[in-house]
């Protein structure tokens, strides 16, 4: 220092020189002192700013996880309603308790906000208003939608005070940036000790910025995934609708057997597996549909040979987990399989079979295995529905002993036909025909005797017509074919046949042989003579009238229209 020149003109004395070199001295280290605070404190303050921002960022997270949780608590009550299953009370249940946690833990992150913590004192307290709710909602069934939006209307509150406290500290975080840079700025002419000092806070925000960056590059991989996941359970709840809502369009069980297959295929792809039903005697098991050609899987099996069905639940074989096998497989059974029972409204309708030819596939449809099961529930509900309305459907227009059309569904049927008869400018015959002396069956026999009888009549006729022909029956010992698109000779021809087949008829009834039974058949034709739908079972009953009065056992023809 004492080389250091003074002045062009003149050195200065060494007394000058002494006192300057402390007062620069001072100076120096009042200004370095002065930097390094300055310094000090925006760096502290940035540090305050990022530690706000990084609560107001978990505040946030904690809010959407309250979200999906009353999302869970909605989903799960809404199962409850619709299977009455109590597992999904439960569900319910829980996800209450998770809300509650969640709460506590956003009061203890809150606790320095006046207004965010009286926001949380309302949340908590439609938390309690839901979970008191809850305890009474298993006897009614009800799904507490008015304190769930409570909640979520709270929460959206708090969501939207602390968005706008994040855009403030992340406002005032870059200002306070700016001001760093700034003061480095400034600070870059000094001597050489503040320019180290200078460059030694620059290394050290170098190495704190290159730490910062590997924490949000990671916790941009973990927010990828999350996202991933989020998208591919979107995927999978979209799917879920989509097989809820074609399901929904199904007429028949068997459209519904199909639709299913086709969603399972595309919720695990790469497996095979089939719908299997349980037929109407309750003794095998039936493939109703199938994918990807499950060629182990036998076609026709006792229900005892499923495990899953056995057991009443879920059953899951693979290595390592089960060794008892299933034993409705052609040949050595596959690795992994899983057996899910159909069952709905107290009935077991059958199981629903997967199985995966590598353990990749097995694994994803592990991963899946609740939207599996959903899936298969839904089915098993609707199949349940369209088999109990098919039932209904045949109750209302089949005649219970005979298990013929009723005279309802003959009314509706015969309209039908003369329209179609109208359009296509075809004939149409309709014969009425009734048993010989049928009341000495139940005189002699008994009632029982006469129902023997009327089932068998009721078997002939089936089998003595075509498809397209409608056999009811009319009352009593009655009854009504329809031939459409039959003229008068080949309806005269067509009754012959079904008397001499009815004549052949030998019914036994508690080890004896009923007398022989004989038919009197009266037809009547459309367009003529009938002229309307209600005409020709005037006519034809007219013409029975003349069979029966003519000897019966024979075949009448209407040839003129019955006036009125």
């Amino acid at each position: 220092m004492a080389d250091l020149p003074t002045s062009r003109h003149a050195p200065l004395k060494p007394s000058k020189v002494i006192p300057l070199l402390v007062i620069s001295a001072i100076g120096a280290l009042i200004f370095t002192v002065g930097g390094g605070l300055i310094v000090y404190s925006n760096t502290r303050h940035l540090i305050e700013i990022r530690n706000w921002l990084d609560r107001s960022q978990t505040v946030l997270n904690n809010l959407q996880l309250e979200s999906q949780r009353l999302d869970r608590l909605s989903s799960s009550m809404q199962l409850y309603q619709a299977t009455g299953d109590a597992n999904n009370l439960r569900a319910a249940g829980g996800s209450a308790a998770a809300v509650h946690s969640g709460v506590l833990t956003l009061q203890n992150l809150l606790q320095d906000n006046a207004s965010q913590e009286h926001h949380v004192d309302e949340l908590d307290t439609s938390v309690e208003v839901l979970s008191h709710t809850l305890e009474s909602a298993g006897q009614s069934k009800t799904v507490p939608d008015q304190q769930i939006q409570s909640c979520r209307n709270v929460i959206s509150l708090i969501q939207e005070e602390e968005r706008g406290l994040l855009k403030e500290r992340s406002r005032e975080s870059q200002a306070s940036g700016v001001r760093s840079l700034l003061a480095g700025a400034g600070y870059l002419g000094l001597s050489l000790i503040v320019l180290i000092v200078l460059f030694a806070f620059l290394i050290r925000d170098a190495f704190r910025r290159r730490s910062f960056e590997k924490q949000l590059s990671l916790a941009n991989d973990r927010l990828e995934a999350t996202i991933e996941a989020l998208q591919r359970r979107g995927a999978e709840a979209s799917l879920l609708k989509a097989t809820r809502d074609e399901l929904h369009l199904c007429v028949t069980a068997a459209e519904a057997e199909a639709c299913t297959v086709r969603h399972l295929q595309a919720l695990v792809p790469g497996s095979s597996g089939a719908t299997l039903i349980i037929n109407n005697s309750r003794s095998m098991l039936e493939i109703a549909a199938a994918w990807n050609d499950p060629s182990s899987l036998a076609d026709g099996f006792a229900p005892e040979a499923c495990c899953g069905l056995r057991a009443g639940h879920l059953r899951w074989r693979s290595p390592g987990h089960s060794a008892i096998n299933c034993s409705h497989f052609i040949g050595n059974p596959p690795e992994n399989y899983v057996c899910i029972p159909l069952a709905a409204q107290g009935e077991t309708l059958g199981f629903v079979y997967l199985t995966f030819p590598t353990q990749e596939i097995a694994d994803v449809a592990r991963s899946r295995i609740l939207q599996i099961n959903e899936m298969v529930e839904l089915a098993a509900m609707t199949i349940a529905g369209l088999n109990l309305r098919t039932k209904l459907e045949n109750q209302s227009i089949r005649d219970g002993l005979t298990h013929l059309f009723n005279r309802h569904f003959m009314a509706i049927a015969l309209e039908r036909e003369v329209h179609r008869a109208l359009r296509n400018t075809s004939p149409l015959a309709v014969l009425m025909l009734d048993v010989d002396h049928f009341k000495a069956f139940n005189d002699a026999f008994g009632h029982e005797a006469g129902d023997a009888v009327l089932r068998e009549v009721a078997d002939c006729f089936r089998q003595s017509v075509r498809s397209e022909d409608v056999v009811c029956r009319y009352g009593g010992e009655e009854f009504i074919i329809i031939l459409p698109e039959t003229d008068e000779e080949t309806a005269i021809q067509r009754a012959e046949v079904i008397r001499q087949a009815i004549g052949k008829l030998r019914v036994q009834f508690k080890g004896q042989t009923l007398r022989q039974i004989s038919l009197s058949i009266g037809i009547a034709m459309y367009p003529s003579p009938a002229r309307d739908s209600t005409a020709p079972v005037r006519l034809a009953d007219r013409a029975l009238y003349e069979a029966k009065h003519a000897g019966r056992d024979r075949v009448h023809v209407a040839h003129e229209a019955v006036t009125v």
